[in-house]
């Protein structure tokens, strides 16, 4: 049975005191495939009125990235371009064979970004436990394959709403095979640049999973909720792993077969089991050994008589920034919540118990990594049993801690106040060389002072359409040209001519060239 999401509760909303972004809109584009260009005329409005940077990116694979070369931009692009219609940027392209299914964007940011702590107060405890409803079922590719077919169309379908590019890799493991479920939010300025929020979604046979892992995966789902309704600088990539309770068999898959060549990932954040809390005195262990590797957080936890109140941000010496940042995005908005940081030297080979998740994949890769965790067996009494179901979570601390990973998130991923508008070069105006045009043709003089004349050579089809339109796609003048083959000069009636590029279509039969006509009136 497919799970059903409620849509009145999916898409987040900036908030009436959110400062507005600013809009784009391309209203004409013009391919000079002879001299490299594209002409972008946009028109840019910002509510506030605020200048904006600008800036122009290309994707040549249909919209899935935008990272084609556009360094070579000159124009209306930059910081500090004001509001205002018909601004115009060109850019000059290398290195691309097949311009012409190349897809164009204008972004444009105001500078005013989007406050991380509105995005925080989103976070809905009611939609949270009604997630856990969902995916907090028997669910284990031999004994339950239905649940956990019907957990991965919940990742499915809710990264679908998100509006996010999706991606489900079938990930095989011995005469069995399970989907690992991935939504991308792109980001507009670093897009090779991308964070992971993660969980695993399988559970061990004949265990609901409430606490492993169907609260990270309810996190998963609500944090990607919330900010697909924001623009970041850099990518998201959400995910939900299979196969994680037979070996990190997911998590290993997508590294060694499914990041993309160009993506460089710059921090992961893996959450297992972050819903179980007890403020019992002694009802947090720690591992042998941990006292000797981790003597500061031992001294912490003895302090507070071993209560399980806290979050572990585990991650090796090598993620030590992404930590840093993980507990600054914490501290600053979500003040309730109680961190408890651990990084452990190397891969953490030292400790093997804190491998136990997805994050170690992403170690060995040379990532950086954290495993978010409530401490698994060390705190939860009903750790890989049937007793592990939704009564037992604490919906508060689940709360709070997918507040401080969606604040995390969202800080490294940087949000921005940004407008853009996309353009397909299959549907721009283009200049043609003139044997594509059953006869010579000539704009005399070009550029025009003050009357515009058209020379044609022999036509196979005696009249000519000639008609004359500026860079916003305004027609300017028209007229029936007749080819008497002898090199006469037609004239073209037109109205006073505005200065600037101008460009001429004439039609013959079946034909049609665009001509680049130059205005320089004195």
């Amino acid at each position: 049975m497919r799970s059903i999401i409620v849509p009145l509760l999916f898409f987040a909303s900036a908030g009436a005191a959110q400062n507005m972004p600013p809009s784009v809109a391309i209203v004409n584009v013009v391919l000079d495939q002879g001299a490299g260009t594209v002409t972008i005329t946009y028109d840019l409005s910002d509510p506030e009125g605020d200048a904006c940077a600008v800036w122009i990116s290309a994707s040549v694979d249909g919209g899935t990235t935008f990272l084609a070369d556009v360094s070579n931009v000159t124009g209306a692009v930059g910081s500090g371009i004001a509001p205002g219609s018909g601004l115009v940027a060109t850019w000059t392209y290398a290195g691309i064979p097949s311009i012409e299914s190349t897809l164009v964007r204008v972004t444009a940011e105001d500078g005013h970004a989007p406050d991380i702590q509105s995005m925080v107060d989103q976070v809905d405890g009611q939609l949270l436990a009604e997630r856990l409803e969902q995916v907090a079922i028997l669910r284990h590719h031999q004994s339950a394959p239905a649940g956990l077919a019907a957990v991965r169309d919940t990742l499915w379908d809710t990264f679908e709403r998100a509006g996010f590019q999706r991606t489900a890799t079938p990930v095989p493991l011995g005469g069995f095979q399970a989907d690992n479920i991935q939504g991308r939010q792109p980001g507009l300025v670093n897009e090779a640049s991308t964070f992971i929020v993660d969980a695993h979604y399988d559970a061990v046979a004949a265990a609901p999973g409430a606490d492993d892992n169907a609260t990270g995966v309810a996190a998963t789902l609500e944090i990607a909720r919330i900010l697909s309704g924001y623009s970041f600088k850099h990518s998201l990539r959400y995910i939900g792993f299979a196969f994680e309770e037979q070996g990190l068999i997911g998590s290993q898959y997508h590294v060694l077969n499914a990041t993309p060549a160009w993506e460089v990932v710059n921090g992961v954040l893996n959450m297992e089991m972050i819903g179980f809390y007890s403020d019992a005195p002694n009802s947090q262990q720690v591992p042998a050994g941990f006292d000797i590797l981790f003597p500061t957080a031992t001294a912490s936890i003895a302090a507070d008589e071993y209560r399980g109140n806290f979050l572990t941000v585990v991650g090796n010496t090598a993620s030590q920034p992404l930590i840093d940042a993980y507990l600054a995005a914490a501290a600053d908005h979500v003040p309730a919540l109680r961190t408890i940081a651990l990084a452990v030297p190397g891969n953490g080979e030292i400790a093997p118990d804190l491998r136990r998740s997805d994050h170690a994949v992403f170690w060995e890769a040379g990532r950086q990594a954290l495993m978010l965790t409530d401490g698994s067996n060390f705190r939860n009494p009903n750790y890989h049993t049937p007793n592990d179901v939704i009564g037992t979570i604490d919906l508060d601390f689940l709360t709070n801690c997918t507040k401080a990973t969606l604040a995390a998130a969202a800080r490294l991923a940087e949000p921005v106040n940004a407008g853009r508008d996309v353009y397909d070069l299959a549907n721009a105006v283009g200049i043609h060389e003139h044997h594509d045009f059953p006869c010579s043709a000539e704009v005399f003089p070009n550029p025009v002072k003050d009357r515009l004349f058209i020379r044609l050579g022999d036509c196979i089809q005696e009249q000519v359409i000639a008609e004359l339109f500026d860079l916003q796609g305004r027609k300017i003048a028209g007229g029936l040209l007749r080819s008497t083959g002898n090199g006469v000069l037609h004239e073209l009636a037109t109205p006073i001519l505005l200065n600037g590029t101008h460009l001429l279509v004439l039609r013959s039969g079946g034909s049609v060239i665009t001509m680049k006509v130059e205005v320089d009136r004195p």
